[in-house]
């Protein structure tokens, strides 16, 4: 029996109701897997994020073993693919205030993408965003459903570039649209502050604690984008691509360095 493609709270089924509340009001929070040698990378890092944005959401009753058995049988015997876990409030009466109901589990199974060799070998082109990210440090780091930055920010350019860099309104760097930013400068790594704003990244959280693994300097604070101009080397990460070194931003040429390389030998697997 072919597995399905979707399954909605144990039931293979592509429907939901229109009166869920992730449909109404994006009052919910999703996970982005790699499935990679028939099993999901970092499987433990998207359900600590998952249960602590269920923590900030008020969201109970999320019961991880049954997610794990419906995530297990969506893969099914595929060895290479993605999955996408989306978990709302469920149904409720009109009206914006949360009221205790049962979860909606939505699990989603997507075809492994295909993306050319040259993003790793030689890098990437990014640009930057005039969309700014608003501050709301307690829906910070976690994966929301609202994603109407992100689809805004996204919107300003085609297929010239690979990703976008986006800032906040006081010209901070924080992110890239669907992945998080690494630089590097003087042999060592610099990560934006997401305290205010952003999405913590599985990947993120991995390289990071590699780093302090490894003794590899790391620093975690607020980068201006006039600093980040002035940087030795930038890379990107997440968790379906891995990492990509960034080549050119905007006017700006960039080299793969030797430390983003060795990151890529450890977490492009």
């Amino acid at each position: 029996m072919q597995a399905p493609t979707i399954i909605v709270n144990g039931q293979a089924c592509e429907n939901i109701t229109v009166l869920d509340r992730g449909l109404l009001y994006g009052d919910g929070l999703f996970e982005t897997m790699a499935v990679r040698h028939g099993s999901v990378r970092f499987l433990e890092d998207h359900l600590h994020r998952l249960q602590t944005g269920c923590q900030v959401l008020g969201l109970t009753g999320l019961d991880l073993d049954t997610l794990k058995k419906e995530v297990a049988r969506t893969i099914n015997a595929d060895k290479e693919c993605i999955i996408k876990v989306i978990i709302t409030r469920g149904t409720g009466d009109r009206g914006y205030r949360p009221v205790h109901q049962a979860l909606t589990r939505i699990v989603q199974k997507f075809p492994w993408p295909v993306f050319p060799q040259a993003y790793q070998d030689r890098g990437i082109d990014i640009t930057l965003c005039k969309f700014r990210l608003s501050h709301q440090p307690r829906l910070a780091q976690i994966k929301h459903l609202n994603r109407l930055e992100q689809v805004l920010a996204r919107s300003e350019w085609e297929d010239e570039f690979q990703e976008g860099l986006v800032c906040d309104a006081q010209d901070h760097v924080i992110e890239a649209t669907a992945s998080n930013v690494f630089f590097e400068a003087n042999g060592g790594l610099v990560t934006p502050d997401l305290s205010q704003c952003g999405v913590a990244g599985v990947l993120r959280g991995q390289i990071i604690r590699y780093c302090q693994r490894h003794n590899i300097e790391l620093s975690v604070r607020a980068v201006s984008l006039g600093e980040a101009a002035e940087m030795d080397a930038m890379f990107i990460c997440n968790c379906i691509i891995g990492i990509w070194p960034v080549k050119r931003f905007d006017s700006l040429q960039f080299s793969r360095s030797e430390l983003t390389g060795r990151l890529m030998s450890v977490f492009n697997q």
